[in-house]
């Protein structure tokens, strides 16, 4: 059994799923739910480096480093430019939105709790039309 559970762990470790998302490595594609995202290779480092760390804030310099590379030097206005472009490519509503803005931290990767419906349930006289 352990063989099998190393096996498919060995198999499985280009994937990474937080939430509705899945990112895998080997293949550089990106999915929410069941809709393939159409990222750029620096939005997939992007997504990729924050799906590594959910819910931890990276800073501006994080980012660049890992993405750009340590010996870049681009400014972090072209990060904060990068991460609207991620922003627009995942989509969804903006309290939906996974990639916050951490302020005076950076940014960071969280999935929103969903919320409870502030919707009544139906009751057996809503279906049958008694009141």
């Amino acid at each position: 059994m352990d063989e099998f559970t190393d096996t498919t762990r060995a198999a499985l470790q280009h994937l990474t799923v937080v939430g509705e998302f899945l990112l895998d490595r080997e293949t550089i594609r990106v999915w929410r739910g069941s809709k393939a995202l159409q990222l750029s290779m620096r939005q997939f480092r992007l997504l990729d480096v924050f799906m590594r760390h959910p819910g931890e804030p990276l800073s501006r310099r994080a980012l660049k480093e890992f993405v750009w590379g340590p010996e870049s030097t681009i400014e972090e206005a072209t990060v904060d430019a990068e991460i609207l472009r991620l922003r627009r490519a995942i989509g969804g509503r903006k309290r939906d939105m996974p990639v916050r803005t951490a302020r005076k931290l950076g940014y960071v990767f969280e999935i929103p709790k969903r919320r409870a419906s502030s919707k009544r349930k139906l009751s057996t006289s809503d279906i049958e039309g008694r009141p």
